[in-house]
């Protein structure tokens, strides 16, 4: 059916989202390349980055260095994927 770049990816050395965004953009070329048949998603947590900067307040409290929604702008991405974790992100928040 599909193939998932990676299993919720993070950068922490950049926590704009911009250096994962080149990762993925060159992945996704890069599989789309090899196999066209099959649709591809990143596999991500779902967190806002600083394409919506008024929207980060509702990650739950960290910064993995993504930003689902450039990430999921990219031409050879096909379908957006969230993995949540609601309990665990709110114990945090206890």
């Amino acid at each position: 059916m599909a193939w998932e770049l990676v299993n919720e990816p993070s950068c922490q050395v950049d926590y704009s989202g911009k250096t994962l965004n080149g990762w993925i953009q060159e992945m996704a070329r890069f599989v789309k390349s090899i196999d066209s048949n099959h649709l591809l998603t990143v596999g991500m947590e779902g967190f806002y980055g600083d394409s919506m900067p008024e929207k980060k307040a509702i990650n739950p409290g960290y910064q993995v260095g993504t930003d689902f929604i450039s990430n999921h702008l990219i031409k050879e991405i096909d379908f957006t994927t969230i993995h949540a974790y609601p309990y665990i992100w709110t114990i945090a928040h206890r």
